[in-house]
């Protein structure tokens, strides 16, 4: 396809014309197929892997195939979102450009095979959360609590929140923030693969998110299995602190209701509760805190942020704070499990720069500089 300047279009409006009556064919996002064979390979691995843990869970559990595949589906729908909203965009450029950006086609199917990895793993990790980890129970919840009031001084990290920020508007805003992790969580992943050209920092970056599930939600929080604050009453024993934390959180969600609000959190609690006992499988359920997988990938989304931008990476460790604030404030954690899950994530951020050379050995070498 001949491409055109954007002064050639300006200059010659008989050629712009001709730009914008060419058939949609010709304009339209077309994937450059000649990936490096290491690039190829590790993302071919990677779903591999997603699809392997997923089949032997399957098989280990009374997870019915059809509802494993229908949860597969549901979070497609975030990852997709994201790579036609990229698309999209590229295709209005372009028209406006007269040229096909090779660039982003060139990363057509490291957006397409992000996104599936993405939608995939949520689901597989969910077997695992609610049949296998449940079998461990919460051994460290006593242990997990006395770290944290060492950490503050004889006071629970719940109570030192509420006297630094106790008020219903600080609630709703930590609820909300939580509330757009998911949405975050699928986006970033997809959005790396579009817009980060060295392809050994997109290779660690989507490495890196299947391994916080993997390693940091897995691994981890097998050896540490624990329930969290909130659900210490319910799920360890009494204790005094862990229900006047429980009682303030239900306060909180009747004067939200009150003011015509909604608080998430007192229901999020109630739900995952609700599905514990029952014991039927949902996607993105089941009950765990310690690493807290939620700072484990908000310290992940600023990492990647810091290879885009300056100030994105500096944006998004902020809003990894207000999460840590938050997991502990509205009692979905011990403080020390963000502390230990950000400590993780740096770790395999670290550990997988050797990884990635490997199957990305020069961004030089890569065939987006052909495209």
């Amino acid at each position: 396809m001949t491409e055109l300047s954007s002064q050639d279009v300006f200059a010659a409006p008989t050629a712009r014309l001709r730009v914008w009556q060419r058939p949609a064919r010709a304009l339209s996002l077309q994937f450059h197929r000649d990936l490096p064979l290491g690039e190829k390979l590790y993302l071919a691995a990677l779903m591999a892997l997603v699809v392997i843990a997923g089949f032997g869970l399957w098989l280990a559990t009374p997870v019915p195939f059809s509802v494993l595949m229908r949860g597969m589906r549901l979070y497609m729908l975030l990852p997709l979102i994201s790579v036609s909203t990229v698309w999209s965009l590229v295709r209005v450029a372009e028209k406006f450009a007269g040229h096909r950006f090779a660039i982003f086609h060139a990363r057509g199917q490291w957006m397409l095979a992000t996104a599936l990895i993405t939608s995939m793993t949520i689901p597989v990790y969910g077997i695992f959360k609610q049949f296998i980890l449940k079998a461990q129970g919460f051994p460290l919840d006593p242990t997990l609590a006395s770290v944290d009031r060492l950490l503050f001084f004889g006071y629970d990290g719940w109570q030192v929140m509420h006297a630094l920020f106790g008020s219903l508007e600080v609630t709703l805003l930590l609820d909300r923030a939580y509330g757009i992790w998911l949405p975050i969580l699928m986006f970033c992943p997809v959005l790396w693969a579009a817009l980060i050209h060295d392809p050994r920092v997109r290779a660690r970056l989507i490495g890196c998110w299947l391994g916080v599930w993997l390693l940091i939600g897995g691994v981890a929080a097998w050896l540490l299995a624990s329930a969290g604050p909130m659900f210490y009453p319910h799920m360890v024993g009494p204790d005094a602190s862990f229900q006047a934390l429980h009682d303030q959180i239900v306060r909180f969600g009747d004067l939200a209701r009150a003011r015509g609000e909604v608080l998430t959190t007192p229901m999020g609690h109630n739900l995952l509760m609700k599905r514990y006992f029952s014991g039927h499988y949902m996607p993105g359920f089941g009950i765990s805190a310690m690493p807290s997988v939620h700072v484990s990938m908000a310290t992940l989304f600023a990492i990647g942020g810091f290879c885009l931008r300056r100030w994105i990476g500096w944006l998004l460790t902020g809003y990894a704070v207000v999460i840590w604030i938050g997991s502990v404030y509205l009692g979905w954690h011990y403080a020390v499990d963000g502390i230990v899950g950000a400590a993780l994530t740096i770790g395999l951020w670290k550990i997988s720069a050797k990884i990635a050379e490997a199957v990305a050995p020069s961004a030089t070498e890569s065939s987006e500089d052909a495209a």
